[in-house]
């Protein structure tokens, strides 16, 4: 009866100076003493006569006569289906109240039923479902004049969650601060129901809003407040909050052309549901496969290497989704700006430029972000960087003999031949470029392998050094220890200093 009673108070009072549309100037007493006995059973254990189911989903409307505000009014109301018990979203079942103007003149409520013509512009109202858990609530206005006009138009709510009518209110917030939505959760007990109404950008089925408010129901429901004239009242902007809560958002000054029609929408839901939860792979029915392709010129580091990334994409409430990717240590991910469509397939093709001054592994991370801002990381790739391999040991050195030389590395594990040619005969340092076809798309660069083919140092000297462990050059001077770079001698064994 709180309501009821801050109802007639106001009345009394004459409602100070606060300005009523001539709608609410009208309003009878009969209609006042319906509001004032209408119960509010908010969680209903049979669905209330009136209300369908909305497609597939656990959600169930009435578009029709509601007390909102304790006026009647038609609304659009929707309850949510919970083991079985259908839980309000509004007090007494009221429903959500829109209101317009056109030009900046007076405005009035929307009637959610029949439409309402103001200057020219006819406005309609309907539902339709988006996902398993979400409604699309949609306003269409269409001018029928000759000349363009601008419309504000909002909508409010005297909100509750099932049965508890102080059920506290906290807003949708983005990584960049911005708000996308309120959120009302029943209880703070894991898993309680709860009431979300999103509008803001980046949203699938949302018309970005200019403004919003929630705090006492008392606030902001007449037609010309819901249209974006906000006052402040009590417990505004309160968030966690227990008091008894209204909420509204708006759009304003909307240009529509001459016999043009637009869609003003928000999305509503109540029930166990919770909008923030990042999509998990192969548990909201999202699979992905990526890979490089187009393996020409794979290893030239200095070129974009394309690959792409597909599966199968569906969200439970039919939000678009993006996938974004990071090449090795940069710090920006890139968003392929292909949206996934949920209940469809996809194939997203894209480049990756990798850092060339990096010589470990190269990495490609990858996540996968819906239009909240959840993200979710995903599985990406990795590649060897191949032009730091060097030989086990030592860079390969041969003595020179007069025949062509050729020597084994293992890439990748596999054996691959080097030299066996005519061109390495003769004593030199050579560098070596192994084939592509030697190396497989698990490694990226050039793979290149030094050898040496030297006569300067004798037989004779090799026994040398191994019978007093010292140092010789390549051309066979003793040394202390290597101070320069260089091929070295050492106890029977050639070492390259660098």
């Amino acid at each position: 009866m709180k309501k009821l009673t801050c109802m007639l108070m106001a009345l009394v009072a004459g409602f100070g100076a606060m300005q009523m549309s001539a709608q609410v100037d009208a309003v009878t007493a009969e209609k006042v003493k319906a509001g004032m006995a209408a119960k509010s059973a908010a969680i209903h254990p049979y669905l209330p006569s009136g209300y369908q189911q909305l497609g597939d989903t656990k959600i169930y409307y009435h578009i029709g006569y509601h007390d909102a505000a304790n006026f009647n009014y038609y609304t659009i109301d929707i309850l949510g289906e919970i083991n079985g018990s259908y839980y309000s979203s509004t007090y007494n079942d009221s429903g959500y109240l829109g209101a317009f103007s056109v030009d900046g003149g007076t405005a009035e409520y929307l009637d959610c039923v029949n439409g309402t013509t103001i200057s020219g512009v006819k406005a309609t109202a309907s539902i339709e479902p988006q996902g398993e858990v979400a409604a699309r609530i949609i306003y269409t206005f269409t001018n029928n004049n000759n000349s363009e006009v601008k419309i504000s138009a909002g909508t409010y709510a005297d909100v509750m969650i099932g049965n508890n009518d102080d059920a506290p209110i906290s807003k949708l917030v983005k990584s960049d601060g911005s708000v996308y939505g309120l959120k009302m959760k029943h209880s703070t007990a894991e898993g309680a129901p709860l009431l979300c109404a999103l509008f803001g950008e980046g949203i699938t089925g949302v018309v970005p809003t200019d403004d919003y408010w929630f705090g006492y129901w008392t606030t902001n429901y007449y037609a010309r407040q819901i249209v974006g004239n906000y006052t402040s009242g009590y417990n505004w902007m309160q968030e966690d909050g227990n008091y008894d809560s209204g909420m509204g958002w708006c759009w304003k000054e909307r240009t529509i052309a001459p016999g043009e029609t637009i869609e003003l929408s928000f999305l509503i839901s109540v029930g166990e549901i919770d909008f923030e939860e990042p999509i998990v792979p192969g548990e909201d029915v999202f699979t992905y496969n990526v890979e490089a392709y187009n393996f020409e010129g794979w290893n030239d580091l200095a070129v974009a290497h394309p690959a792409h990334i597909w599966g199968y994409y569906e969200h439970p409430y039919g939000q678009e989704g993006y996938i974004e990717y990071q090449v090795d240590d940069e710090n920006t991910w890139h968003r392929i700006p292909t949206a996934l469509v949920s209940g469809e397939n996809y194939d997203l093709p894209f480049d990756m430029f990798f850092n060339q001054e990096r010589t470990t592994d190269h990495v490609l991370n990858l996540r996968f972000t819906d239009g909240m801002d959840n993200y979710t990381e995903l599985n990406g790739l990795t590649w060897t960087d191949v032009r730091s391999y060097t030989v086990e040991n030592a860079i390969p050195s041969f003595p020179f003999d007069g025949t062509p030389k050729t020597f084994e590395v293992i890439v990748n594990g596999e054996p691959v031949l080097i030299g066996g040619d005519a061109e390495y005969v003769n004593p030199g340092v050579y560098t070596v470029v192994v084939a592509e076809g030697d190396y497989d798309e698990n490694t990226i660069g050039v793979l290149t392998i030094t050898f040496v083919i030297d006569d300067a140092v004798s037989v004779e000297e090799i026994a040398v050094a191994n019978e007093n462990g010292a140092w010789y050059t390549i051309d066979g001077k003793a040394v202390a220890a290597p101070s320069m770079p260089g091929f070295y001698i050492h106890n029977g064994k050639k070492y390259i200093v660098k």
